[in-house]
């Protein structure tokens, strides 16, 4: 382990701390930035860093029950450096004990903390001499709290999951689970090349049982010297996501046209326009250049010639695309609750008022959309949460204000249908129950025909 990996997960952790960036962007940044060390330094700080931001409230309570001074009231370097730590300890334990304290006082030397050295290294040894197991909480009494610390997840959301699932415990505890990185590769005939390298590279994969050409990718980091990545014949796109692009029923060969209204990173668009023949169009749309590049930068690594990205606000409607489309996929933002998994911070950044602000967000997006559908034509809507306000309620919303009726997403989905469903027209997803991330999908069509 190099020596300053350590002082890279603190400084990343303190920006974190510090100012209102999103954990996944900025670790993805300073990989970037770091592209030059070992695979093993790259692979320790992306869990460490990822690890201590997702378990924050287990961590800071753990640490409050050792501590002579609260966490909340610690400098926030004090802070950073034991939640790392206790990290190590709980979580890793293949990281030597002696390594994990001796490391964290020289973290202290090293930052300019030096007479705090030994408030660090009494409530690391003291931890690692209770045990280095995650206890079980059982000391809490109230389930709800309980379940929020043991899971590091916020007790309003712990809360509003006990009024909607008579199982939330497993919920929550899936959805905070490790999530690894799937990949899509663009053409089937190219895949026993592709994984023939990986496997000479050593690269750790699975196929996935939900959709055909997508592979899990096992503890690897930089897809980016992935083979095939650089070629455009893979894309990084979470099976949900790909399901959402199978849910809209275009098929290879097609012609048809198709919007997306909330396009970035373009995954979605991608698979639709690489099944399209060159006469079908997919336009992809969202509300800043920023993420207009990322969807454009895939469209051109892919070599996708039948699809566009351009910046245009999703609440507003843009009368030239009236009834112009086949296919509308809104893939509406919401709290991103399904996604903790690979999100981590989403859990703290979201509070009720902003989820009210989501909900009716989605409408706003849903009442412009509506209307770029042709007569006949299909709108998905789907979202990467497992709450109803976002999902079961905005269906409702579409059925009963607009002139759709709902369409069975069997014919396009029919390995998830090999269980029993509650539904044939809409889908939750739930990492624990389908093996992906928490997502909902839902398949309509408009009334008439052209």
């Amino acid at each position: 382990m190099s020596e300053n990996i350590r002082e890279i997960i603190v400084k990343t952790l303190c920006t974190l701390e510090t100012e209102e960036k999103k954990s996944h962007l900025l670790i993805r940044e300073v990989l970037d930035k770091y592209d030059w060390l070992p695979y093993r330094d790259k692979a320790f700080f992306k869990k460490v860093t990822e690890g201590t931001v997702a378990n924050r409230l287990t961590l800071d309570y753990v640490l409050d029950g050792v501590s002579s001074k609260p966490m909340s009231k610690c400098k926030p370097v004090i802070r950073v450096i034991l939640r790392m730590s206790t990290y190590q300890l709980l979580f890793m334990d293949k990281v030597p004990e002696s390594a994990v304290c001796n490391e964290a006082v020289k973290l202290c030397e090293s930052l300019g903390r030096k007479e705090l050295c030994p408030f660090v290294n009494g409530i690391l040894r003291t931890l690692a001499r209770n045990g280095r197991s995650l206890p079980d909480f059982s000391e809490i009494e109230d389930d709800v709290r309980r379940i929020s610390v043991r899971y590091s997840v916020p007790e309003w959301i712990v809360a509003m999951f006990k009024k909607e699932q008579p199982d939330y415990e497993a919920l929550v505890a899936s959805l905070v689970k490790e999530r690894n990185t799937c990949v899509r590769v663009t053409d089937e005939k190219l895949i026993p090349k592709i994984t023939e390298e990986w496997r000479r590279a050593g690269v750790s994969f699975s196929e996935s049982m939900l959709v055909r050409g997508a592979f899990i990718l096992e503890g690897f980091e930089g897809v980016s010297s992935l083979y095939g990545f650089k070629e455009g014949k893979l894309i990084v796109q979470d099976e949900s996501s790909m399901l959402a692009a199978l849910a809209t029923g275009i098929k290879k060969g097609d012609d048809k046209t198709m919007i997306d209204t909330c396009a970035a990173p373009g995954g979605k668009s991608s698979f639709a326009a690489a099944l399209m023949n060159p006469g079908g169009r997919v336009s992809s749309f969202d509300i800043s250049e920023t993420k207009v590049s990322l969807i454009r930068d895939n469209f051109e690594r892919l070599g996708l010639k039948n699809a566009e990205a351009r910046v245009q606000d999703a609440t507003v409607y843009d009368e030239s695309l009236k009834e112009s489309a086949d296919v509308v996929l809104v893939d509406a933002p919401c709290s991103g609750l399904g996604v903790l998994g690979r999100k981590s911070d989403l859990r703290y950044g979201i509070s009720n008022e902003a989820m009210r602000d989501i909900c009716k967000l989605q409408k706003d997006i849903l009442s412009v959309a509506v209307r770029y559908v042709k007569p006949g034509g299909v709108l998905i809507y789907s979202t990467c949460t497992v709450h109803k306000a976002e999902n079961e309620k905005a269906v409702r919303y579409i059925l009963d204000n607009f002139p759709f009726e709902p369409d069975s997403l069997k014919p396009f989905l029919p390995a998830l249908f090999e269980k029993e469903r509650d539904y044939e027209h809409m889908l939750q997803l739930r990492p624990d129950k389908d093996g992906c991330d928490g997502f909902f999908i839902s398949r309509f069509v408009k009334h008439g025909k052209d």
